[in-house]
């Protein structure tokens, strides 16, 4: 049976792997967006070449 101590996370480890998560998870999203930020980019700016 495992002990209730082994599972102990301290806050430093805690507050650690909570800020380690939201940065990849950060990262993720960031990636995401500028991979489709230059095709939306051109599209808006074919968008605003036509009706002028």
């Amino acid at each position: 049976m495992i002990s209730s101590t082994l599972l102990y996370i301290g806050p430093g480890l805690g507050a650690g792997t909570i800020v380690l998560v939201l940065v990849i998870l950060g990262i993720i999203v960031l990636s995401v967006g500028m991979i489709l930020w230059i095709p939306i980019k051109n599209f808006f700016k074919k968008l605003r070449g036509k009706k002028s």
